[in-house]
């Protein structure tokens, strides 16, 4: 973090918005775009306030009790098995082999413990989680270091459970899984100018990295760290919006990878669009291709709601989700319960022994944005 821009005035952002209002959906120029001028009441802040997490309590033991009972089986079988789902303290047993497990189910340990505060057990278990994953000189996998796809898993888990659990947080461990964020963000940032997920749009490892540098942007502007997230944003959005734009010529609502890596794509593209209403006030929910990607998903399920057809580079078998971009599509863009009903479906009839289980790197990730 070489420039602290602390109370920095929001005019580092008129361009990333301006930019983004030229590329939303809304075509009305006459909207304004605000920008909420980095001022949040502390932490957390990236998917809710602190003023919301009691209603997320109250919600955990009534309508999205079926969701939070996912998070508690999840977190059990990971406090029942740490050796087997903490990350090592050794950066050669770390990098050894290709490790999304350890960002992807971050997010629902930390989802965890923001409903049940009290549970101590799991509340320790996501600091040594964060100290192990902070430990790391690389998060990158050793044999394929030209591979960003791991860095960023490790990066959004890590960011968004640093938002989460911010108040639980040792002041040194707050400073010090800053500087872990910025570090790993600035890495993503200057690779988006040479890897091909920079400028190949509709590559599937663009949302995914994309999103890795915008929450990391996101968490650093909370700390005032205004002219690295002014760069790291801009570059987000110069990136996403016109993969955006591109996504109007798909009239079916399909991805060309299919439904099963199509999910690994979408888990991201729906953060980003949530993470872009939210804190930028651009609206993405009436575009033409999320309005019919519900029937893409809904014509694809094999009969019994547990397989899917495979097309192009995917399998039988959802690989991130789909509860969570089917919750999303109900809440923001279809709002008539179809998504929540074949989430349901699926919920209910998914394989849970033998072949075509959930992997244990992908089974959890999308439960806390699901529950969100």
């Amino acid at each position: 973090m070489r420039t602290h821009t602390r109370g920095a005035p929001s005019v580092f952002f008129i361009h990333v918005v301006c930019f983004a209002l030229i590329c939303s959906t809304d075509n009305n120029p006459s909207t304004a775009v605000p920008f909420v001028n980095a001022n949040y009441d502390n932490y957390p802040m990236l998917y809710f306030s602190r003023r919301e997490i009691q209603d997320l309590r109250y919600k955990a033991g009534t309508t999205h009790q079926h969701i939070a009972a996912r998070l508690v089986e999840a977190v059990e079988i990971m406090l029942s098995n740490s050796l087997e789902y903490l990350p090592p303290w050794d950066p050669k047993d770390f990098s050894a082999r290709w490790n999304e497990i350890y960002g992807n189910n971050l997010g629902a340990l930390a989802m965890f413990c923001i409903l049940y505060p009290d549970n101590m057990e799991a509340l320790d278990m996501a600091k040594d989680y964060m100290e192990r994953m902070a430990a790391q000189p690389s998060w990158l996998v050793k044999d394929a270091p030209w591979d960003e796809v791991p860095l960023a898993h490790s990066l959004v888990g890590f960011a968004t459970a640093y938002d989460f659990l911010y108040n639980y947080l040792s002041k040194s461990q707050q400073e010090k899984f800053l500087e872990v964020i910025a570090n790993a963000s600035g890495y993503m940032y200057e690779a988006s100018y040479r890897r091909g997920w920079g400028f190949q749009y509709l590559h599937n490892h663009q949302p995914t990295n994309c999103l890795a540098l915008l929450v990391g942007s996101l968490v650093l502007m909370n700390q005032g760290y205004l002219q690295e997230a002014y760069l790291w944003t801009k570059q987000v959005l110069t990136i996403m919006e016109k993969s955006i734009v591109l996504l109007h010529e798909v009239t079916d609502g399909s991805l060309y990878e299919g439904v099963a890596y199509g999910s690994y794509t979408t888990r991201s593209l729906f953060q980003y669009i949530f993470l872009v209403q939210r804190h930028f006030d651009i609206n993405h929910f009436k575009h033409p291709w999320l309005k019919q990607h519900f029937a893409f998903m809904y014509r694809t399920v094999l009969p019994g709601f547990q397989r899917t057809v495979a097309i192009a580079d995917s399998n039988y078998n959802w690989f991130y989700g789909p509860e969570s971009q089917l919750v999303f599509l109900d809440k923001f863009v279809m709002r008539n319960g179809s998504g929540n009903w074949l989430a349901d479906q699926i919920r209910r009839n998914r394989i849970l022994e033998g072949p075509g289980t959930p992997s244990k790197g992908q089974r959890w990730c999308t439960l806390h944005t699901e529950f969100l």
